[in-house]
């Protein structure tokens, strides 16, 4: 099982404080430094023609309680472009299956779960934003699509250019947080390559923020665009390696669809 309450990096405020005299005029506008990553990983069409994806990878969690047990973990993701996620996960001799159908998250026998039916519709709402779900969840729909952020102008209000260190250009995203706030996050992008490298994401309740951070990295070709086949995450200090990724295959819709 996960561990909650992981140590939070914090990097965005001393990164914003340290760089804060830095101009960030030489990455151009938001709109040119989020063109950039899309040309990247292939350009617009190429984002565009990846409607389904299969994944499979291994993580670790060296600072878990037990990391030892995390060694033979694997998973399998099926992500399909109307936003359904299929987890199947192999945890020593268990297994577990958790199925996103666009909506809400399933148990982990792939049953429906009633977890949230007191949850108040406008909440439920905001919480299937992808940076306001669960931590795990978070990591589930980040690995079955890394691409998930090739539609950041979709999922916020806005983009715009923050203050960067040398070599990066940083992205503040403005959004609405599960508690119907103000929230910014923050993409942060190789200069020289336009690569997503960082995605931090504010958490916890008003006047308790945090920031946790997604780490990307080892791009490779996978059909007509570029993938990160390296995605670490510090709340739980998760580190996954892709292992297999075949663009476009076909699922069954039954796959996506949880069981009574």
């Amino acid at each position: 099982m996960k561990i909650f309450g992981a140590i939070a990096w914090l990097i965005l405020c001393g990164s914003a404080a340290a760089h804060a005299d830095l101009p960030a005029a030489d990455c151009g506008t938001a709109g040119e430094v989020f063109q950039r990553y899309l040309d990247a990983l292939g350009g617009a069409a190429a984002i565009a023609h990846a409607q389904s994806l299969l994944i499979e990878a291994k993580e670790t969690e060296p600072h878990t309680f037990h990391p030892q047990s995390m060694a033979h973990q694997r998973f399998r993701f099926e992500w399909e472009s109307q936003n359904r996620i299929l987890v199947k996960r192999q945890y020593l001799l268990s297994t577990a299956t958790v199925i996103y159908d666009g909506v809400a998250w399933s148990l982990y026998n792939g049953r429906v779960s009633h977890n949230e039916d007191a949850t108040p519709e406008l909440r439920r709402k905001l919480m299937a934003l992808p940076y306001n779900d669960s931590p795990e969840f978070q990591e589930f729909r980040m690995v079955a699509d890394p691409m998930l952020l090739t539609r950041a102008r979709e999922l916020y209000r806005a983009l715009e250019v923050a203050p960067s260190a040398p070599g990066q250009c940083v992205l503040q995203a403005r959004g609405t947080s599960e508690w119907n706030g103000e929230r910014r996050d923050y993409l942060v992008f190789d200069a020289k390559t336009g690569l997503l490298r960082s995605w931090r994401i504010q958490a916890g309740q008003p006047g308790q923020e945090k920031y946790f951070e997604f780490l990307f990295g080892d791009y490779r070709q996978a059909g007509p665009v570029l993938i990160p086949y390296s995605v670490d995450y510090d709340f739980y200090q998760a580190s996954f390696r892709l292992t297999k990724v075949v663009v476009n295959p076909t699922f069954a819709d039954a796959d996506f669809m949880a069981r009574p």
